[in-house]
This record gives C-alpha cells, sequence and structure tokens, in this order.
C-alpha cells in the first residue's frame, strides 16, 4: 500500500480561476505525448475539476485532494510553499510526529475521524454564490485538512510555541507548520489557506 502527503499553502481564489493555466499546460502535454498520454490525461481531468467544483460551489474531500495535487504540480507549482511526505518512511516519520503533538489544535490540519463542510470566499462569475464548500476529514483512502485565515494565526502562535517543548519527531512538522501558516497569514486574501492532503493508494509493480 502506498502513500503520498502533502502540505501546502493553497489561494483557492487562485487555484479556481486557473483553467487558463491548466489549457496550456494540457496543450503543451499533447503536442509533446499525444491526446491519450497519461500528462494529458491527467490535465484535462483536472480542467474538468475545476469546472465542476465552480459549477457546483462544492468540493468533496477527493477533490480537494485532487485539486490541491494540481495546485502544487501545476498551477502553482514552485509559487508557495509546499512539503511533500511520500511512501512508508514518510507515513511513518509524520505519524510519529502528529502522535507526539496530539493537540486540539491540529485536528483542523491533520484530522483523525469523521469530515465537516467549511465555506471558502472565491468570487467566480455575476449571479453566482461567492463562497465554495468545502470537505474536510477522513473518508476511505483520503485525509484532508484545511485551516483557513481566520484561524492561521492561532495555528502560527500555537506551532511556534509548541515546538519548543516536543519530541524531536515532533519538532520538523511542527517547524513546517509554523513556516507554512506565517506564509499563508502573508497571502492575497481570505481565499488562502493551509492544507493538507493525503491518500493512501494501492502500489502498482513496475513492468
Amino acid at each position: 500500500m502506498g502513500w503520498r502527503g502533502l502540505l501546502r499553502v493553497v489561494d483557492f481564489q487562485a487555484l479556481l480561476s486557473s483553467q487558463p493555466v491548466v489549457a496550456a499546460a494540457l496543450e503543451k502535454a499533447q503536442m509533446a505525448g499525444g491526446t491519450k498520454s497519461p500528462d494529458a490525461k491527467s490535465l484535462r481531468e483536472g480542467y474538468h475539476l475545476i469546472a465542476r467544483v465552480l459549477w457546483t460551489r462544492r468540493a468533496s474531500m477527493s477533490r480537494v485532494h485532487d485539486l490541491t495535487w494540481l495546485d502544487h504540480s501545476v498551477v502553482s507549482a514552485g509559487a508557495r510553499l509546499g512539503r511533500v511526505w511520500e511512501g512508508e518512511h514518510g507515513r511513518a516519520s509524520f505519524a510519529a510526529a502528529e502522535e507526539a503533538v496530539g493537540e486540539d489544535a491540529f485536528r483542523e490540519l491533520f484530522p483523525r475521524e469523521g469530515s465537516e463542510w467549511i465555506e471558502m470566499p472565491v468570487e467566480a462569475f455575476a449571479g453566482i454564490s461567492p463562497t465554495v464548500k468545502l470537505e474536510r476529514g477522513l473518508s476511505g483512502p483520503y485525509r484532508v485538512g484545511i485551516v483557513p485565515e481566520p484561524q492561521l494565526r492561532p495555528l502560527y502562535e500555537w506551532s511556534s510555541k509548541t515546538k519548543f517543548h516536543a519530541s524531536p519527531a515532533a519538532t520538523s512538522l511542527l517547524g513546517e507548520v509554523e513556516a507554512l501558516s506565517a506564509a499563508a497569514r502573508r497571502g492575497t486574501g481570505p481565499s488562502v489557506a493551509v492544507v493538507f492532503a493525503a491518500h493512501s493508494f494501492e502500489d502498482v509493480a513496475a513492468e
């Protein structure tokens, strides 16, 4: 069983208005590898995913996960802070740090059970709701945490204070949370959040 986790600053306004960026990347991928190439298929799915979220004004946990990775790899690759954990080693080190911390303040970012819907301000076009509902929590292979702008300062202060008394396993993760929450607070507006998006999946043996 494989695993990937991404901790990232996401501007949902920029992400959900990025169809031209994704379309340009898709055209480039199709020219390089053909319309049926894995890259082209993935980008085409990303383009339609953004359209569906804008139309329905809702993003389930799996869709928030996919949007976050799309932002990381295509939309604003290198433009905002992010950290990736991969494989069993990544999951084990992450789990050890999380267990060592074990604070309620962490649960919005690293939920352990259940799910809830939160509203994020995302302007679209005339006549459409100015908010999008995003699901965070734990469901099946997906685990998604979202800390929106109003909670960024408490998260920053909590991680800054806690890391000085945390175990070595937790210190690195808390430092990441501190840096990302500080960066998100310097973001462009209320649509900026710190997001954790993880997914368990079946490993495919190399041919």
